[in-house]
C-alpha cells in the first residue's frame, strides 16, 4: 500500500522537494564556510553609507532572512530598504517610507517572522503596527511613557513585548486585541531593552536601567528566571542580545563591554576588554555576528566600532578575562549606537548620531571602500572635535535634508567629552534611573545618562590612570581618545568587577596596557623622527646616527641665528595725528 497521495507524480513532486531541501542545505553550508573564512581572515570590513533619514538614525532591524533593513529616528519617520537592490544598485535610488509617522523620535523596531508587519516604537510612547506591503498603520498601542524597547517572538507571529520607560514589560497577543497586555514587570525604573529567547517563547530577558540584565518565564513572572551578575558600580544596563540558538546572552552595561552568559547561569561567561573601548552617553545596543554567532559587535562612544572573536572563550568556563585584540571599523564621524547583522548576507548595518547607516561587508563591491585583510590608515575620525556646544539643539525636519548636521555633532561631541571630563570615583556608582530623553524639539532622540558634574579635583584624581599626560599625544588622536586613557583604571576596574573580579590583578592589567603605550609612544616617535631628517636632509645625505642628526641641525640652526653683515632695518615712525 502506498503511503503518497497522487500516485507517482506526487512521488516525483516529493523527489524534486527533498532533492531541493539538500541542496539548499549543501548550499547554506558552503556560504556559511566562505562567510567563516573571510571573517576569520579580516582585519577591516568594506564600507558603504546608506542616506535616507533627516536625523539621528536610532534602531536598526534586519527582517527575518534578511531581504528588509528598517530603520527608524529622530525624523519620526520607518524607512524600508530592500537590502539585495540597495548592494546591487537596482531598483529605486530611496528607501519606502512607512505613510503613518510617530509624533517624536522612534527608539525601535521589530519584524513579525513572516514579514507581514513592521513594528515601531518610540518617545511618544506609541507602539505602530505597520503593513509591509502597502505601508499604512494597521494598529496602534499606547503606554504611559516612551517606548525604548520591542522584540517579537520568533515562534508565534502574533506576539510581541514591548521595554517602556515607565518600568514595564507587557507581551501583546495580536489574537487578543491591543487591550490588558501580560505585565511580566512593574518597576520604578526604565527598562531599556527585552528580547525574546529565539526558540521557546516562554522566556524573555530584559534590560533595566536599576535592575540591570535579567530573565524571566511568562508562565511564572511574579519575579526573575535568573538575575545576571548584578555590577553595583554599573547596574544600569542598556541592551540584552541572544544568539541564533538562545545558548548564549550578550549584555551590555553602562561604561563596560559587552558581557556574555550562559542563559541559565547568572555568572558571566566572559568580558570583552579593549582600552579604546567606551559606552555611557547614549543608549546602545550589541549583537552577535559571524555564521555561527563568533563575533561580538557594539559600537562606541569615540566614534569606532569593535568586533571581538569568541575564539579564546572557553564555553565551560567563568568569569574570563578576553582582551585579545579586536577588529576595529572606522568611518563613523559620531557616536555609534545601533549594530544589527543579517546572516544570509553576511552583512553588518550600523548607525548612530549620524543621519546616514553604515554597511560593512567583508566582500569587495563597486562604490564600497575599505579593505578586508588590512587595517585603516586612520583608526579615528579625523575631523575636528568641538568643545563648547550649546546643551540644547532644535532640529527641523520640512527641509528634508540629509546633509550632516554639524550643530548635532557638536553637541554630542561635548556631552562624551563632558562625561570623562565630570567622571569621579564617587559618581561612578552611576544613576541608572536618571534617563534624560530629549524631545524630537530638543537635542536629540537618543537617550542620555546624567552624569555629576560638581566633580572635586581631589575625586577626580582617585579615577584618573596616574602618568597617562606622559605619553605621547601622537597615541591619542583626539580629546575623546586622551580623555578615555585618563579614566583607563577606573573603566579597567569596572571591567575586572563585571567578570566578578576573581582573580586578576587591576594594577597588573594598567601596568601591562601602559607598557603597551609607551612602546607605541616611542615607535611614533622614531616615525616622526624619521620624517623630520628626510625633509631637512633628503635622500642623498641621511645622518647615520640620532647624533650626526642632532649635530647636523644645531649647526643648521647656529648658522640661521648668526647675525646679517647689513645693518638691521629701522623700524617706521609711528605719528600721532593731530
Amino acid at each position: 500500500m502506498s503511503y503518497v497521495r497522487g500516485g507517482p507524480a506526487a512521488s516525483l513532486n516529493l523527489d524534486h522537494a527533498l532533492s531541493a531541501r539538500e541542496l539548499d542545505h549543501l548550499r547554506s553550508n558552503l556560504e556559511a564556510g566562505i562567510f567563516r573564512q573571510r571573517l576569520q581572515s579580516a582585519e577591516n570590513l568594506y564600507q558603504r553609507n546608506l542616506a535616507g533619514h533627516f536625523g539621528c538614525v536610532n534602531a536598526l532591524e534586519f527582517s527575518h532572512g534578511g531581504e528588509y533593513l528598517a530603520s527608524g529616528g529622530d525624523d519620526k519617520r520607518v524607512l524600508l530598504w530592500h537590502v539585495d537592490q540597495t548592494l546591487s544598485n537596482v531598483g529605486p535610488e530611496k528607501p519606502s517610507a512607512m505613510y503613518g509617522e510617530h509624533a517624536s523620535n522612534i527608539f525601535c523596531l521589530g519584524f513579525d517572522t513572516q514579514n507581514k508587519y513592521v513594528f515601531s516604537g518610540g518617545n511618544d510612547d506609541l507602539v505602530i503596527q505597520h503593513d509591509l506591503d502597502t505601508g499604512k498603520n494597521l494598529n496602534y498601542f499606547s503606554h504611559e511613557g516612551p517606548v525604548y524597547g520591542l522584540s517579537v517572538d520568533r515562534t508565534s507571529t502574533n506576539v510581541f513585548s514591548v521595554a517602556t520607560e515607565h518600568g514595564e514589560i507587557l507581551v501583546y497577543d495580536l489574537r487578543a486585541g491591543k487591550t490588558d497586555p501580560l505585565a511580566i514587570a512593574k518597576f520604578r525604573t526604565p527598562f531599556n531593552a527585552v528580547e525574546f529567547h529565539p526558540l521557546n517563547g516562554n522566556f524573555l530577558a530584559t534590560a533595566n536601567a536599576k535592575r540591570g540584565a535579567q530573565l524571566w518565564d511568562l508562565r511564572h513572572h511574579t519575579q526573575a528566571l535568573c538575575q545576571y551578575n548584578y555590577i553595583t558600580e554599573s547596574p544600569s544596563c542598556m541592551s540584552v542580545r541572544f544568539n541564533c540558538n538562545g545558548s548564549l546572552l550578550l549584555t551590555l552595561h553602562r561604561r563596560l563591554p559587552p558581557i556574555l552568559y550562559s542563559p541559565s547561569s547568572s555568572e558571566p561567561l566572559c568580558s570583552f576588554y579593549h582600552d579604546e573601548y567606551f559606552n555611557s552617553c547614549t543608549m546602545k545596543s550589541c549583537t552577535f555576528a559571524g555564521p555561527q554567532d563568533e563575533l561580538v559587535v557594539s559600537g562606541s562612544d569615540n566614534f569606532n566600532m569593535f568586533i571581538w572573536r569568541l575564539d579564546g572563550v572557553d564555553l565551560d568556563k567563568k568569569n574570563q578575562w578576553i582582551d585579545s585584540q579586536p577588529v576595529i571599523l572606522t568611518g563613523h564621524r559620531s557616536i555609534v549606537n545601533q549594530v544589527r547583522y543579517n546572516r544570509q548576507r553576511c552583512l553588518l548595518a550600523s548607525s548612530g548620531v549620524e543621519k546616514i547607516i553604515k554597511f560593512w561587508s567583508p566582500f569587495a563591491q563597486h562604490g564600497w571602500e575599505g579593505a578586508l585583510t588590512e587595517p585603516s590608515d586612520t583608526p579615528y575620525c579625523t575631523r575636528a572635535l568641538h568643545r563648547n556646544a550649546s546643551d540644547h539643539v532644535s532640529q527641523d525636519f520640512s527641509t528634508r535634508n540629509m546633509e550632516e548636521d554639524q550643530v548635532m555633532l557638536a553637541f554630542f561631541d561635548t556631552l562624551v567629552q563632558r562625561e570623562l571630563e565630570t567622571w569621579n570615583s564617587a559618581s561612578s556608582t552611576g544613576n541608572g534611573t536618571a534617563l534624560q530623553t530629549a524631545s524630537s524639539d530638543s537635542s536629540s532622540g537618543t537617550s542620555t545618562e546624567h552624569s555629576d558634574s560638581s566633580t572635586q579635583s581631589e575625586e577626580q584624581s582617585e579615577v584618573d590612570t596616574p602618568n597617562v599626560s606622559e605619553l605621547s599625544w601622537l597615541t591619542h588622536p583626539n580629546r575623546i581618545f586622551y580623555l578615555i586613557a585618563k579614566k583607563r583604571r577606573a573603566l579597567l576596574e569596572l571591567a575586572v568587577k563585571g567578570t566578578g573580579g576573581q582573580h586578576r590583578n587591576v594594577e597588573q592589567l594598567l601596568a601591562r596596557l601602559m607598557g603597551e603605550q609607551r612602546q607605541v609612544a616611542t615607535q611614533a616617535r622614531i616615525s616622526e623622527w624619521l620624517e623630520e631628517t628626510h625633509r631637512l636632509f633628503g635622500d642623498d645625505e641621511l645622518p647615520t646616527t640620532s647624533a650626526e642628526a642632532a649635530a647636523r641641525e644645531r649647526s643648521r640652526r647656529e648658522s640661521i641665528s648668526q647675525p646679517s653683515s647689513r645693518s638691521p632695518r629701522k623700524p617706521p615712525e609711528l605719528r600721532m595725528s593731530k
